[in-house]
């Protein structure tokens, strides 16, 4: 099955390596005001579209098989000033993906992160922030099979912190996150989401911190003028979020890191499209020893994805990511993460139920450091879900290799 990975097609990991290996080292330093970064990776992917087992391949995207052999080239720039009580970040990519079979689903990301890190005083701080995110929408969401669709998410942030003393802080900030499709996507459609935000926060002298904020918004769904009445599909809508979030190093290699939230979201014209919920996370941190490092938790999220038969989800999701550092230049990962995601809030009569998927991904992978700038890394990954709603099922596996250098 992963015959192909290991092809001529490797030829570009192949001629990238040595280079690498043998070019004049010019190690990266944190402290560096510009940093270069560059790769290349080649991964095998045996279900692109994330096909049923028993589904007509040839009949849905015009080929016996769904496999592809896919490879990258990345290029990035870090650059981070400080300017007496300022400091100025800027991260920017350019990614290239080329696909061997599916030649039409090539494209290229473009992405970046913006921020000045301002400070009027020490005790009054914060952040102006801009960033943009490309990528290609998985076709575990997006049903259209052979299609390309690009999901760009934009997000612009202001915030502040004025430290009041004994630990006290006030916080308050705008935002704006912004998500497009190159193509119609109804269930996750372009939305534009405008909110500000204002909170407290108490740190503790041993490092803990509790913080709640309330968060309002107001959103619209861009490639929607006006409502749709045939489809109950709103045009805006109104959001808000109470949160909590506890941070507590337990002890010196334990941080326990937790968030509880209520979510609600309102529709302006049809209220059957309206959700609430408790969301949140947990997860914990755990340096067993100066070499085995562990991470795990668990995430509740409440989303919109609008079709008759629903109107939100929820994913219930559990991670365990155990690393064991081998060597001082080799490390071994692994990561496996089980999902349940239920649908619910159908606005029309449905026959077989609300819509219950579960999914399973397990990963593992070996890195290699040489040398203080070059990384090396190799990895193997399979997916699975099963649903109740027939044509959902999938299986997926994954293998990839990966060379990066940063000067």
């Amino acid at each position: 099955m992963f015959r192909p990975l290991f092809s001529n097609r490797l030829r570009l990991i192949a001629l990238t390596v040595p280079a690498l290996l043998c070019a004049r080292e010019v190690p990266a330093d944190n402290l560096d005001t510009w940093n270069l970064t560059a790769g290349s990776s080649v991964m095998y992917d045996d279900n692109v579209f994330r096909l049923p087992s028993s589904a007509n391949t040839a009949a849905l995207i015009g080929r016996s098989s769904g496999s592809d052999t896919i490879t990258s080239t990345v290029l990035g720039l870090n650059v981070s000033k400080p300017y007496s009580l300022q400091r100025f970040d800027l991260d920017v990519s350019v990614a290239d993906f080329r696909y061997k079979n599916f030649e039409h689903l090539s494209y290229t990301a473009r992405s970046y992160s913006a921020a000045w890190r301002w400070s009027v005083t020490p005790g009054l701080h914060g952040n102006l922030s801009s960033s943009r995110k490309e990528s290609i929408n998985s076709f575990s969401d997006y049903l259209s099979y052979g299609a390309k669709n690009l999901r760009t998410d934009d997000d612009r942030r202001f915030d502040a912190d004025l430290e009041l003393g004994a630990g006290w802080h006030v916080l308050g900030g705008v935002f704006q996150n912004r998500r497009t499709n190159s193509e119609l996507f109804v269930q996750e459609g372009d939305t534009t989401l405008t909110s500000s935000e204002a909170g407290v926060r108490h740190a503790f002298a041993s490092g803990s911190s509790l913080t709640f904020l309330n968060r309002t918004g107001h959103g619209r769904f861009d490639n929607r003028s006006q409502p749709n009445s045939a489809l109950l599909l709103d045009n805006k809508f109104d959001q808000t979020e109470n949160e909590v979030r506890l941070k507590w190093p337990i002890t010196s290699k334990t941080t326990l890191d937790a968030r509880v939230a209520r979510l609600e979201r309102n529709h302006e014209h049809f209220s059957s499209r309206d959700y609430s919920g408790n969301v949140g996370a947990l997860n914990l941190d755990w340096d067993i020893t100066a070499k085995t490092h562990i991470s795990g938790g668990w995430t509740r999220e409440l989303s919109s994805y609008q079709s008759l038969n629903s109107s939100y989800s929820i994913t219930d999701r559990f991670t365990l990511n155990p690393v064991w550092q081998t060597s001082v230049k080799t490390a071994l990962r692994f990561r496996y993460d089980i999902a349940r995601r239920n649908y619910f809030g159908a606005v029309t009569a449905t026959s077989v139920g609300d819509r219950s998927d579960s999914q399973r991904t397990t990963l593992i992978a070996f890195d290699w450091q040489p040398t203080t700038s070059v990384g090396l890394s190799a990895s193997i990954a399979n997916d699975r879900r099963t649903s109740n709603q027939p044509g959902l099922d999938y299986k997926d596996t994954t293998a990839s290799i990966t060379a990066q250098m940063k000067f």
